[in-house]
């Protein structure tokens, strides 16, 4: 039940730190400030991963 508590309330921060993000961008968006830049579900995890592999796997095929 402990595990079940636990994983439960790392979900609820999860989702509340999207929510203030989405919430501060649509602050920004509607006082014509520069908006935030997007922010990935979990935290330290960002696209910039996938985007290399796809890069490395681009050049991989231009060399053949």
């Amino acid at each position: 039940m402990e595990l079940i508590n636990l994983g439960l309330t790392a979900l609820l921060l999860v989702l509340l730190r999207k929510l203030v993000w989405c919430v501060r961008w649509l602050w920004c968006h509607y006082r014509g400030r520069p908006v935030p830049p997007p922010i990935a579900w979990l935290p330290r995890r960002s696209g910039e991963t996938f985007a290399g592999h796809v890069r490395s796997r681009g050049r991989e095929e231009q060399e053949e």
